[in-house]
């Protein structure tokens, strides 16, 4: 699971028209650095308004059950005016949720399956109009501290306030309640120090919220020039080298931006990068390694890679831009990159991208008064972040996303884990302060066991769609790959989050009601939400595993797909028997799949069934290769059992349906249940 990480150094400046304090060119400069404002005390608020309530036992707060919705469609809204109205939808929903906001097709194709009344607004602007008497004013935040959008929504939320920019406040006659511009430099630590000795007192205890207060935006009509490409795929960094790019036919408009993007996105080795040095008129320029300091200056999107042991990396979708100004006159640039694997480096000399306010998840944030940070959690902040998950109770939730693109996924649920902490993916879930309200029956029954025997000599094969944790991966690529007409032809499992029974019972429903006989669910990770069991101190866990065993008892799900704690030594090792007693003494569960990849867990008679996936990089070639590989190297005649894990965001139920149909006959391909109950006979 991966979300982007947005950087805040100056490239604001070129992007939002001046705003900023400047950029760093190819020949020298510096990065200003503005004095932090002391900024004043914050007051007391509003609350989080009667239609919401947090039932014990629960994970999510709710909302008042929703008969009717009122649809607006923002999607041609830049983030700047999506921002207004998703903070106005937050303070509306929490004493009347109804407003419903259209952000991309997927949240339209939702509307017609909820089970309720709906009104649709042509000018999404005339929803300020409509419910202008709900709110007290404005929140202005300030663009060149970005992170105090973040600090602009918690207060939003405590006044019962939109949050907006100066202009648009004079634009659409909103009160000024509070103006953060000038209060603060750009200093995430500073500003959320300011949060948590003045705020939280003030939010809600059982929820922490981490969002991007800013995010990326690619640019319409931007002309890329490819400069370089790996033919083949290569995945064993065998073709680690560096390489030389002449870019001087670039230079002319004094800005040069380099992307580095995935060749061959379908098996998700992308683009290593080791180091980076330029040479301007035959002179030696910049150099840096990534990741480092050195870096920063010259990232202009990190869009979504990640950075470890050196390097800077960009599997399937991602992407990573370097900005160079080039100083006038220039007329030879070269860049020499180390890389390896599977590389795609293309050249513009046009902004691709622009910063806006990121908007997701903001409106439940506000309607249920909790605390928005983005705090690394790692690295000099991380203090910061360990602080807040120190001041809640084992089994409160952490939904949203981690600012760290380092390793952040695994150090943040690492942490959370260690305080008991349960994380959520939920950073770009819309509509959730009514979708919560919008009732559905969710209960369901595990399947019966089917009663047969597994035979000698025979491979058994389940697979699995990963990310089911993720509430928005639920919302929106389920949803899409839901849709895909192959889905119901083959066996294939959906890891999907009993969490929704809180925060989009619809949607639930929706699944469980369209599933066919070949579609299967499986929990995923790690139970009611993601975390790593392992990391838990041992006599909490219990906490986590009788929240998802009520959770997953009223929702029919019988089997986990989980995760332990990644280490440098073991990048998956076996859950330890005392997470799987307290999973056996608490959810009821025909087995448990844990991420391994390599097949390398094979346990019927643990403490609980307890299976490693087969996680085969590449498409579906590939994939038959590893299968058709494994049962090559069974020895003797038990039969063989295999769980696939099916990469969520490169594959589809096409791809699916193409693998099983391409196995041998001696492979039969079940669904989680019933591989589950012929796998324990063989204890």
């Amino acid at each position: 699971m991966t979300t982007d990480s947005t950087p805040t150094f100056s490239r604001r400046a070129a992007l939002l028209g001046g705003i900023g304090v400047g950029t760093t060119a190819l020949a020298a400069g510096t990065l200003a650095s503005p004095a932090v404002a002391a900024p004043p005390r914050a007051h007391g608020g509003a609350g989080t308004g009667s239609a919401v309530h947090h039932e014990p036992g629960r994970l999510f707060p709710t909302l008042d059950r929703v008969r009717s919705i009122r649809v607006a469609d923002m999607s041609d809204l830049d983030g700047f005016d999506r921002l207004l109205l998703v903070t106005l939808q937050g303070v509306v929903n929490r004493s009347r949720p109804e407003i419903y906001l259209i952000v991309d097709p997927v949240d339209a194709t939702w509307v017609d399956d909820l089970p309720v009344r709906v009104q649709r607004e042509k000018d999404p602007w005339k929803l300020l109009d409509r419910y202008r008497r709900c709110i007290a004013g404005a929140i202005v935040y300030d663009i060149d501290a970005p992170d105090t959008i973040n600090l602009a929504t918690t207060l939003a939320a405590q006044r019962g306030c939109v949050v907006a920019s100066a202009d648009q406040a004079a634009q659409h006659g909103l009160k000024i309640v509070e103006d953060l511009r000038g209060r603060f430099a750009d200093d995430p630590a500073a500003i959320y120090e300011y949060a948590i000795d003045e705020l939280w007192a003030g939010t809600r205890h059982e929820m922490l919220v981490g969002l991007p207060p800013i995010h990326t935006v690619e640019v319409e009509g931007v002309t890329w020039t490819e400069v370089l490409r790996a033919e083949q795929p290569v995945r064993d960094s065998s073709n680690r080298g560096t390489y030389t790019v002449d870019l001087s036919s670039h230079v002319g408009a004094g800005t040069v931006f380099v992307q580095l993007a995935d060749a061959f996105p379908k098996d998700g080795w992308g683009p290593a990068l080791h180091h980076v040095s330029v040479e301007v008129d035959g002179a030696a320029g910049p150099a840096f390694t990534p990741g480092g300091e050195e870096e920063a200056p010259y990232l202009f999107d990190a869009g979504g890679s990640q950075t470890a042991a050196g390097k800077r990396f960009a599997d399937g979708g991602a992407t990573f831009i370097y900005r160079f100004e080039v100083p006038a006159g220039t007329t030879s640039l070269t860049l020499a990159l180390e890389l390896e694997n599977e590389y795609l480096v293309s050249v513009t000399d046009t902004a691709p991208t622009r910063v806006e306010p990121f908007t997701s998840f903001r409106d439940y944030a506000i309607a249920t008064n909790s605390l928005v940070t983005w705090l690394p959690p790692s690295g000099d902040s991380g203090s910061q972040f360990e602080e807040l998950l120190s001041r809640m109770e084992p089994g409160s939730v952490y939904p949203g996303w981690f600012s760290d693109d380092v390793d952040g996924e695994w150090s943040g649920v690492g942490l959370c884990s260690q305080h008991g902490v349960i994380v959520v993916a939920a950073d770009y879930y819309t509509n959730a302060s009514v979708l919560s309200g919008i009732r559905a029956e969710t209960a369901a029954s595990p399947a019966a066991p089917t009663g047969r025997a597994p035979q000698a000599g025979r491979t058994y094969v389940t697979l699995t769609f990963g990310e089911g944790d993720n509430i928005q991966y639920c919302q929106r690529q389920m949803r899409e790959l839901w849709d895909d007409e192959a889905r119901g032809s083959v066996p294939m499992n959906w890891t999907i989050t009993p969490l929704l029974e809180d925060v989009g019972p619809a949607l639930l429903h929706h699944f469980q009601a369209t599933a066919t006989e070949l579609d299967g669910f499986v929990c995923g990770p790690s139970g009611a939400g993601y975390t790593y069991g392992d990391s838990w101190p041992q006599d909490e866990f219990a906490r986590f595993t009788e929240l998802s065993g009520a959770y997953q008892a009223r929702t029919g799900l019988d089997i986990i797909y989980a995760y332990s704690t990644p280490t440098a030594e073991q990048p998956f090792p076996r859950l330890p028997d005392w997470v799987l007693q307290d999973y056996r003494d608490d959810v009821p569960l025909r087995g448990i799949i844990q991420t391994d990849e390599k097949a390398s867990i094979s346990e019927p008679g643990a403490i609980v069934p307890l299976i490693g996936t087969l996680y085969p990089s590449g498409g579906v070639e590939e994939y038959h290769t590893a299968i058709t590989d494994r049962i090559a190297a069974h020895e003797g005649d038990a039969p063989l059992f295999l769980a696939g894990l099916i990469n969520a965001w490169s594959w589809t139920p096409t791809d699916v349906r193409d693998l099983v149909d391409s196995l041998p006959e001696d492979v039969e391909v079940v669904l989680a249940d019933e591989f589950f109950d012929l796998f324990a006979q063989t204890a």
